[in-house]
């Protein structure tokens, strides 16, 4: 037989093992897909070879190199046959415990082998109530070897170790193992496949139907540090739940607004700092007067202290709308943290309501994998940069790699144009132009000498975005549903780059509330942070039922006693009261002021770490 020949019958064996142990996952657990039509199901089945390619691939690329070696010796290449069985059989072995573990939680395992650590009872205990199974597993691996020996055994043609021969093998090598590096990555984008666009559909059980324990493991494992399984557990769950439940509060004052089920639209305004903004720095720099505007005038809520959890934009994108803080050791949104999270989705909670959602961003469709995570966390419509049509002059329309404000939020305006009638909508949208390298924007909004990499740079992309969204409310302000619409203005993060600012101001951010339909304007001095804005939108919208989904509070029941939670790489600090603590989650880092009370050390220091053990419960409630 061809060496290449039997090479290509090896990879096949091992990819019908996964086809295999999916049908098993679908006959067994049939309940959980039946409401799918047969297409889907079928489309999902499909979709799963790829991620099994991937990374089955991925686990036997080291053999297929040995194996493509121009090497002349029947027992070299039985050796590497053989070697290749026992992880044949721990890659079967695996697959079977996932497709056990799917029963109970109806997903693949993730991080949980490696949470487990050395708890090696707990492993010996499971492998005993599982005996029968264990036994079976076993012997259909034992049959499988002998099989598996005689397929070792079937002799490969030589190789003529000639000169032309030695090249034709090379250029054999490359080919074949350009064409494994491409099914590796599965992709085509800068960015290898990832578990999240299995989640293409929306669907979360032919997602779990299209992916395989051994992806969603290796790729949690590969791309996130393992979580011990006590890394969060500092008290009882029932008294850190309880004691969290204590702080939160009973009484909220919403804005006095007599719309039932108003319209939402939440605006995510890259790099944007509070420093930059005179309305809540109290400068005089004019950078956004539009904004200033709105924070000013009837209808404004400014909230003076709000905080973004972490400095990077999927962070502040997965508090704001699964509600999860960013914590040590858990996967991001889009890079496998969709595989452990069991509860708390601001879009789907809305979207199961009535409402119609919409997501669009001015970067590129699959930056952050947010093409994919938009239809996995419910949004039935999504927009990036490839569906955005250039309408202004730019001195280089290209030249603005996260896209271009004033065109985004004219796509909005097309979208929304006939929505609002029989339905309300909830429209998230995240700009882009504030990012660096600062393109320069059109002539009108270029104030100051422009670099791509300087501060002036970013003050003009900043004067633009602040236009832009000026056009936009004067683009919407005359149609249907605008006056039952409440906006909510805040950043991902803080621009980070040139502001000279102390901890905890360096993670500061605007957030203002405002609607046409607001009466009066207010500011409000509660600390509160980007978690806490699925329970207030879905509060806006009265929608009450799934607050205990989310750790966050609805930020108009909070008061000046109330906390903001900080992620801060290694380590977490906690604001209240204008004090801050830092906690390594061992020990207790800095504080301010520097002569607290040791008393107040340990209720700070309680309360962060009871927060963080109630975020891991509630992330992973209904997944363990």
């Amino acid at each position: 037989m061809h060496r290449y020949l039997k090479l290509l019958y090896a990879v096949l064996i091992g990819l019908a093992i996964f086809t295999v142990i999916r049908l098993i996952i679908f006959t067994v657990y049939f309940d959980l897909f039946k409401e799918n039509s047969a297409w889907s199901i079928f489309l999902a089945l499909l979709h799963g070879i790829r991620f099994d390619t991937s990374i089955f691939l991925t686990i036997i690329s080291p053999f297929i190199v040995l194996l493509l070696l121009p090497v002349n010796s029947q027992k070299y290449h039985k050796i590497i046959y053989w070697l290749m069985f026992p992880v044949y059989a721990v890659i079967t072995i695996y697959l079977v415990i996932d497709a056990v573990y799917f029963g109970y939680v109806s997903r693949h395992l993730a991080g949980e082998f490696a949470a487990l650590g050395n708890d090696y009872e707990f492993i010996y205990t499971m492998a005993k109530t599982y005996f029968y199974m264990v036994f079976i597993v076993l012997a259909i691996i034992a049959v499988c070897g002998f099989f598996w020996k005689k397929f070792a055994d079937i002799k490969v043609k030589d190789v003529n170790i000639s000169r032309n021969s030695l090249i034709k093998s090379a250029l054999y090598f490359i080919l074949i193992g350009g064409i494994v590096f491409i099914f590796i990555r599965s992709s085509f984008d800068i960015k290898p496949i990832s578990t999240i666009n299995a989640f293409v559909s929306g669907n979360n059980a032919l997602a779990n139907l299209t992916l395989n324990g051994l992806f969603t493991s290796l790729r949690y494992m590969t791309e996130n540090e393992a979580v011990s399984k006590d890394m969060y557990s500092f008290y009882d769950d029932r008294q850190a739940h309880e004691f969290i439940l204590s702080l939160k509060h009973e009484n909220c004052t919403h804005p006095y607004t007599e719309i039932k089920r108003p319209n939402i639209i939440f605006i995510l305004l890259e790099s944007w700092s509070s420093y930059y903004v005179d309305a809540f720095s109290g400068s005089n720099m004019q950078l956004t007067p539009n904004f200033n505007r709105l924070a000013s005038n009837r209808g404004g809520i400014i909230f003076s202290n709000h905080y973004s959890p972490e400095r990077r934009s999927i962070s502040a994108i997965q508090a704001i709308l699964l509600g999860i803080p960013p914590m040590d050791n858990i996967p991001k949104l889009g890079f496998g943290l969709e595989t452990i999270a069991g509860s708390g989705n601001l879009a789907s909670n809305l979207k199961e309501n009535g409402y119609d959602t919409v997501f669009i961003q001015a970067s590129k469709r699959n930056s952050f994998y947010l093409d994919v995570i938009a239809k996995s966390i419910g949004f039935q419509e999504y927009y990036g940069m490839e569906d955005i049509k250039q309408i202004l002059d730019y001195p280089d329309y290209k030249a603005s790699q996260f896209g271009w404000d004033y065109e985004t939020y004219m796509k909005l305006a097309e979208v929304l144009k006939n929505k609002g009638k029989d339905k309300p909508f909830f429209a998230f949208l995240f700009t882009g132009t504030t990012h660096i390298p600062y393109a320069e924007p059109n002539k009108i909004n270029v104030k100051f000498p422009h670099d791509i990499n300087s501060e002036n740079g970013f003050k003009n992309t900043l004067v633009y975005a602040d236009w832009s969204l000026g056009e936009f409310i004067k683009k919407i302000e005359n149609e249907e549903y605008f006056k039952n619409t409440i906006f909510i203005f805040t950043a991902d993060h803080v621009l980070g780059n040139f502001e000279k600012q102390e901890f905890p101001d360096d993670f500061k951010v605007p957030l203002l509330i405002w609607s046409p339909s607001f009466k009066g304007n207010q500011k409000i001095t509660s600390s509160t942070n980007h978690v806490d804005l699925p329970p207030t939108i879905l509060g806006l919208a009265g929608l009450n039922d799934n607050l205990s989904e989310y750790i966050g509070e609805n930020i108009f029941c909070k008061d000046n006693n109330s906390y903001s939670i900080i992620h801060t790489w290694g380590s977490a600090a906690i604001i209240k009261n204008h004090e801050w603590l830092k906690h390594s989650f061992k020990y207790m880092l800095e504080s301010s002021p520097k002569n607290m009370e040791q008393d107040e050390k340990d209720y700070l220091s309680k309360i962060l770490l009871s927060y963080y053990q109630e975020s891991y419960n509630i992330m992973t409630k209904g997944k363990k």
